[in-house]
């Protein structure tokens, strides 16, 4: 059977709780009223801003931005100047790649053009060669049926001679 509990056993717990209730609610109050003296110190208090020694952090800056703008506006200058003489030199570089690139340009269209030519010319002289042997196979075939080969070959003899 279960347990029945004594009323008494049950306030004491209940004012177990009540002291660690009591305690955190004193340990807020003390927080908030520690908080609220502090906002009114800060609320209380003022900053005293003194221009004298401002003025002279002021100019020492100024003075010191100077310099340093003008050693800034020096270097810039070199190396504008030194872009300058780099453009200019990629410039003249360019020039002398564009006109190489021209000159070749020309070599290989004259080279391609004389190949053309080259090819036509062989084309043209195997059409000939063809034509020609052609022509002496007919006139040997011709001078053999007519017997007429010792007589051709004498002739061509003698022309030799004459030269």
């Amino acid at each position: 059977m279960a347990q029945k509990l004594k009323s008494q056993d049950l306030m004491e717990l209940f004012n177990e709780k009540l002291d660690i209730a009591i305690e955190k609610f004193d340990l807020n109050e003390k927080i908030i009223t520690t908080v609220n003296a502090k906002l009114k110190e800060i609320k209380n208090s003022s900053l005293k801003v003194e221009y004298e020694p401002l003025g002279t952090v002021i100019q020492e800056n100024a003075r010191m931005f100077k310099e340093h703008r003008s050693e800034l506006l020096n270097i810039f200058e070199k190396q504008i100047s030194t872009i300058k003489d780099v453009v200019k030199e990629k410039e003249k570089y360019q020039l002398h790649f564009y006109g190489a690139l021209t000159v070749l340009s020309f070599l290989c269209t004259a080279f391609l053009y004389y190949g053309i030519d080259q090819h036509y010319q062989k084309v043209d002289a195997e059409r000939k060669l063809k034509f020609y042997s052609s022509e002496a196979y007919r006139m040997n075939s011709y001078l053999k049926e007519k017997k007429l080969s010792e007589k051709y070959e004498n002739w061509v003899e003698s022309k030799k001679n004459s030269k």
